[in-house]
């Protein structure tokens, strides 16, 4: 329905605006002045579509909260791109709720930081400033926003997830969880969701960019869009139309991966920062139900160990070759988390459960060869391994030529798309892959770095790349993969143009990158 301003009525604390906006939450919206992109502007002349129909989703469960009904909807899911205004348009929200309470109303709004919890805050800052008329009714102190009216107990408290007890003993009538993809204390927020859970006529609000496929806020996301009936679900996968161009073209331009690009301007959730390879090569891989139970025919098994003890932890990862249908697959996947203390109270890798893993897995699925890195340990290891009867190999990852293999191998492995895996149920595997990227060595050679995010290292990527070579060279090399692609082509049969056209990345790789692995 829409609402009608009188721009005469809200240059001052009207009774007749003070009415209408405490009755409509749209009225109330549409007659704040903002600092728009195009200056201070009454909402009512540059409010866009996409946030018309979110305020009026809101409206109709934000409305009943203020006196004390049962909202229809008590989930709303909000994604935007950046700068598409989620973090003011929850705020006049906010001021609304703090400006006209007809009942004690608790609002708790959480982020990953202290810095993402204070940008709502810093929004209502600046509504405040353009309509000073709202401080007659509402005050910011501290980490709080609260009501001016004789219900005292009206207020918006800020909290950041990573403050000790944030999340315990509120049950808040309005939960707003934002800025959700920056959050690494996942418990905090499931603590935050009982919380809610606890509120039968209270409201969740999720606020977000997209972020990264595999994490626990893309799984709540699918979630959110497969429960229609509890979720009113919000997605703006666009840039705003108040961005200028041509910072938006020179953002595109700071990020040649464009992965962050993609997710941040064009509402896309990635696998990864890396950029190693593409999230369609990344999505195509993961075709298997679950890992195996045991050996199937025809396949033979390898393994990777990728071995940290305290700052990453340790993985295990079981991939099968079938040499007659060219395919490898993904039978098993073990990681270990720091778990056991030591004598300076820090929490390291249990290593005797790592090596009861490597046995295991080497007797069930009769295991040829299982290469590992000697650093953190790794040779200590391999020498009570193989006391135990198993086949290990030491793959060397500071030899530059170990490293141009590893990053050759996962590369055209990948977009041979002759791997087939699944997905585990924290999703480490699809966020290692998304974490690879390519660093180029001089004078000439390549290594696969990780980028470290708030999940680790790449250590089940790592333990999986452990293994690709071997079973590269073992399959006969590229030329099996794909005989007319220009990576299988020596400086011989290439010319200066074919060179030109490669990809970056393997320009210089024009020799056997499988020669010698593993010895």
């Amino acid at each position: 329905m829409a609402v009608k301003i009188d721009q005469d009525l809200v240059n001052s604390l009207d009774p007749e605006v003070k009415r209408r906006s405490a009755e409509s939450l749209m009225f109330f919206l549409k007659s704040l002045k903002i600092p728009s992109g195009l200056g201070p502007k009454r909402y009512s002349e540059v409010m866009e579509s996409f946030q018309e129909e979110t305020f009026e989703s809101l409206a109709k469960s934000l409305e009943p909260l203020r006196v004390g009904d049962k909202p229809p909807i008590r989930r709303f899911w909000i994604e935007r791109t950046k700068k598409s205004g989620k973090d003011s348009d929850l705020a006049a929200c906010v001021l609304w709720l703090m400006a006209f309470p007809k009942k004690p109303l608790k609002v708790q709004i959480c982020a990953a930081n202290s810095k993402q919890a204070g940008i709502i805050k810093n929004r209502a800052l600046e509504i405040l400033y353009y309509n000073p008329w709202l401080n007659e009714l509402v005050e910011i102190v501290e980490h709080q926003i609260r009501s001016k009216s004789e219900h005292r107990r009206v207020w918006a408290r800020i909290e950041a997830t990573d403050s000790q007890g944030a999340a315990h003993g509120e049950t808040p009538d309005l939960l707003i969880l934002n800025e959700l993809v920056h959050v690494a204390k996942w418990q905090a927020m499931a603590d935050h969701m009982a919380n809610a859970d606890g509120v039968p006529r209270g409201v969740v609000i999720i606020s977000t960019n997209a972020g990264i496929k595999g994490t626990p806020a893309h799984t709540w996301k699918i979630n959110a869009l497969n429960n229609t009936h509890r979720w009113a679900n919000h997605v703006w996968d666009k840039v705003a139309p108040w961005i200028n161009k041509e910072d938006v073209a020179e953002a595109k331009a700071r990020d040649p991966i464009g992965t962050e690009y993609a997710r941040l301007w064009e509402g896309k959730w990635i696998s990864g920062r890396g950029g190693a390879v593409s999230d369609a090569d990344i999505d195509s891989c993961f075709t298997l139900d679950g890992p195996l139970s045991r050996p199937e025919k025809g396949w033979s098994y390898l393994a990777g160990l990728d071995l940290g003890v305290s700052h990453d932890h340790a993985a295990v990862v079981v991939v099968g070759v079938n040499r007659k249908l060219d395919r490898m697959r993904i039978a098993r996947i073990r990681a270990f988390v720091p778990e056991v203390k030591n004598d300076q109270g820090q929490l390291e890798v249990d290593l005797i459960k790592v090596e009861k893993y490597c046995v295991d897995v080497f007797k069930k699925f009769q295991i040829r060869w299982l290469g590992y890195d000697p650093a953190a340990g790794g040779s200590f290891m391999a020498q009570r391994l193989r006391k135990q009867g198993v086949i290990v190999s030491k793959i060397n990852f500071s030899m530059p030529s170990v490293q141009t293999q590893m990053a050759t191998a996962f590369v055209l492995v990948m977009k041979a798309k002759k791997l087939e895996c699944f997905e585990d149920p924290e999703g480490r595997l699809r966020r290692d892959f998304g974490k690879f990227s390519i660093e180029t060595k001089i004078p000439s050679g390549y290594k696969l770095v990780a980028v470290s995010d708030e999940f680790g290292h790449a250590d089940v990527g790592v333990a999986l790349v452990i293994t690709l070579p071997r079973i590269v060279d073992e399959l006969g090399g590229w030329e099996r993969f794909d005989a007319d692609d220009d990576l299988t082509a020596t400086n011989e049969e290439m010319t200066e143009e074919e060179m030109e056209d490669m990809p970056d990345e393997f320009k210089e790789i024009i020799s056997d990158p499988f020669e010698g692995w593993g010895e």
